[in-house]
C-alpha cells in the first residue's frame, strides 16, 4: 500500500498494468489483515463489542484528521480506508456471532451487491473531494445526504459494499485458523481448493465484466470500482498466499518486515500517508517507472525501520500505555 499511494505523486503517468494490478492488491490484504485481527481477539483475547466500537470510532476519528489536517479535505465524504476499517471493526465482531452457512453467504453476498447500486444510483468516476479552503469549501453546499451516503455505500474511495467483505472474509479466516484456541495451518487440500476456485470463478467474472477501471486522482488501482470478479480474484489470491506461506513456513522469515509493519499497521499508515502529503506531494516531481521502483523501495525500506523500532517500543515501558498500544499494535 505504500507504494501504491506513492504512486499519484511520484509516478510519471501512465502506470502500466504490471504496476496496476500489484498496487491493486495492497488495499484487500490491508482491509482482510484487519478482519482477522478482530478475529484473534475475540477468540484469544475475548475482546467483547465494546472494545471494537470504540477502537471503531477512534479509526473513523483518525481518518476524519488525516482528510482534514494532512490532505487539506472536508472529512467524511471520501471514504478513505480507515472510514471502512472503522465501520468494519464492530460489524465484523457481530459477523462473527453469525453461523458458518451465513458468513459465508455474506461474504459472497456483499461481494456480489456494488454491481446492483451501480445499476441503480450510478458509479461515480471520481469521488467526493471538497478542500476546506476558500472558495472551493463552497462546493461543500452542492454534496446532498444522498450524494455522501452514496459514497458511503458504493461509490467512494472504499465503500462498504462490496469493501466490507474483505474485512469479513479475514474475519472468517481467522477464525478458521484459531477455531478451538490453537493455530491451524491454511495449507489444507480444503483450502487450496477454496484458493484455487476463488481464482478460476473471479477470473471468469473479471473477463466478462472487468469494469471501467478509473483512474481517480492519479490513484491507478484497478477496483474503482471493485466489481465482483476482481473480488473474487483477489480473495482466492490472498488465500493463495497464506496457503504457500504455511506450506513453506521457512518463508516466514523472509517476510519478517511485512509481518513487523502488520503488527502496527495504523501507526504505518498514519506515518506513510503524512511522508506522502507532506513531502513528496509538495515536491512534484514525477518520475519514470525504474527510478519510481527505486524510490518506492527506499520509502517501504525506511518504512519497515519505523515498523520495527515499533516492536522495540512494545517491549519496552511505554507499551503499557493504552494510546501507545493502539497505535503499534495491541
Amino acid at each position: 500500500m505504500i507504494g501504491a499511494n506513492a504512486i499519484p505523486y511520484l509516478l510519471l503517468p501512465p502506470a502500466p498494468t504490471a504496476l496496476r494490478f500489484p498496487a491493486s492488491l495492497a488495499a484487500p490484504l490491508f482491509i482482510l489483515l484487519a478482519g482477522m485481527m478482530v478475529a484473534l481477539s475475540q477468540i484469544k483475547k475475548k475482546y467483547g463489542f465494546d472494545h471494537f466500537l470504540v477502537r471503531g470510532a477512534l479509526v473513523i476519528a483518525i481518518a476524519a484528521v488525516l482528510d482534514a489536517a494532512v490532505w487539506g479535505y472536508v472529512p467524511f465524504l471520501g471514504m478513505d480506508v480507515l472510514y471502512l476499517i472503522g465501520i468494519a471493526l464492530p460489524l465484523t465482531y457481530l459477523f462473527l456471532s453469525c453461523g458458518e452457512t451465513v458468513r459465508r453467504a455474506l461474504i459472497v453476498g456483499i461481494f456480489c451487491t456494488g454491481p446492483v447500486f451501480w445499476l441503480l444510483f450510478g458509479y461515480a468516476a471520481q469521488p467526493i473531494q471538497v478542500p476546506l479552503v476558500l472558495p472551493a469549501a463552497e462546493n461543500l453546499y452542492a454534496v446532498t445526504w444522498s450524494m455522501a451516503a452514496g459514497s458511503w455505500l458504493f461509490s467512494g474511495w472504499f465503500p462498504v459494499f462490496p469493501w466490507l467483505g474483505f474485512a469479513f472474509l479475514g474475519a472468517e479466516l481467522g477464525a478458521v485458523r484459531w477455531c478451538g484456541g490453537g493455530t491451524r495451518s491454511f495449507a489444507t487440500p480444503r483450502i487450496a481448493l477454496l484458493a484455487l476456485g476463488s481464482i478460476c470463478t473471479g477470473a471468469a467474472l473479471w473477463a466478462i465484466f472487468s469494469g471501467p477501471h478509473f483512474v481517480r486522482f492519479g490513484y491507478v488501482e484497478l477496483f474503482y470500482p471493485a466489481v465482483p470478479g476482481f473480488c473474487f480474484f483477489t480473495a482466492g489470491l490472498i488465500i493463495g498466499l497464506f496457503t504457500i506461506a504455511d506450506l513453506f513456513p521457512r518463508m516466514t522469515r523472509l517476510l519478517d518486515p511485512l509481518r513487523a509493519m502488520g503488527e502496527c499497521a495504523l501507526a504505518i499508515y498514519i506515518i506513510h500517508t503524512i511522508v506522502i502529503a507532506g513531502i513528496i506531494r509538495p515536491a512534484a516531481i514525477l518520475l519514470p517507472v525504474p527510478q519510481f521502483l527505486i524510490c518506492a523501495a527506499v520509502f517501504v525500506a525506511g518504512m519497515c525501520a519505523v515498523a520495527y523500532l515499533f516492536r522495540y517500543i512494545r517491549k519496552g515501558p511505554a507499551y503499557r500505555l493504552r494510546a501507545v498500544r493502539f497505535f503499534t499494535g495491541g
